[in-house]
């Protein structure tokens, strides 16, 4: 028979070893969370049984890996869609930016709008600008933006300062951008030249080295591709004050459901 005080001592080491795995399951238990935060932090995302990955809808998961290139299937439309580039048309791009955008964001698969339809809806813009406004040539992106909600319906908000990062987000949420610029020093040849001072255009994509826009400023607009550099330097918005554009201000107008 054992003596006492050794099995006293057996017994200790047995409800020792007990309590130790239990107090590692506990403590596994609680770490577990913060192992899933951290794998899907550096870029390893949970998925669902379905093998997709769970997100939350209208949103990009934080970790999602940025394609090298995306170019969202814009309709496009030149501002002067039957090349009657009058006073009208040649202050247009306002107008066929909105066009384009809601063209987009209402389902349209053309690649090219009607240009009967262009018209008719420049017509009915710039008839809600003189309503609202008092006039419809040469708006700020703030006006542009309310007049995208006012007439489409749309959510549209300008956006003070911005990084070639903060367009590409957008256009990850497949939503619509619209850069105002000064047209003369983004060296586009198709326009007729020296090109107009205040102009805008949609940003429809980007790749690893620039953006892909839908410039209505010309025919040849429809996948015109810049630098963003270009782009960002020439920024501007239009200043009613002075009468002409104010290049200090970078301003994106960003256009969603």
């Amino acid at each position: 028979m054992l003596m006492p005080k050794l099995k006293f001592i057996i017994f200790f080491l047995i409800a020792l070893a007990v309590f130790t795995g239990t107090v590692l399951v506990y403590i596994n238990d609680k770490q577990s969370p913060a192992l899933n935060y951290n794998n899907q932090v550096n870029g390893s995302i949970p998925a669902t049984k379905s093998g997709k990955v769970a997100a939350k809808p209208g949103t990009v998961p934080a970790t999602t890996k940025e394609p090298g290139s995306l170019n969202l299937p814009i309709p496009f439309t030149a501002q002067a869609p039957t090349g009657n580039w009058d006073l009208l048309h040649n202050e247009a791009c306002e107008e066929a930016s909105a066009i384009m955008a809601n063209a987009y964001l209402i389902g349209d698969k053309e690649e090219v709008i009607p240009a009967a339809r262009v018209e008719t809806e420049i017509s009915g813009l710039t008839a809600w600008q003189d309503q609202n406004f008092g006039y419809h040539l040469d708006t700020t992106a703030q006006e542009t933006a309310q007049m995208i909600m006012g007439f489409y319906g749309l959510k549209a908000t300008a956006i003070n300062g911005y990084a070639e990062q903060d367009i590409k987000d957008q256009i990850n949420l497949h939503h619509v951008v619209i850069l105002p610029v000064n047209g003369q020093v983004i060296g586009n040849p198709n326009y007729k030249q020296p090109g107009p001072i205040y102009h805008m255009l949609v940003i429809r994509g980007y790749t690893a080295t620039g953006l892909i826009t839908d410039d209505s400023g010309t025919k040849r607009g429809e996948n015109y591709y810049y630098t963003f550099s270009t782009l960002h330097n020439a920024g501007a918005d239009w200043d009613h004050t002075a009468n002409t554009i104010d290049q200090s201000k970078k301003v994106m107008i960003v256009v969603s459901k």
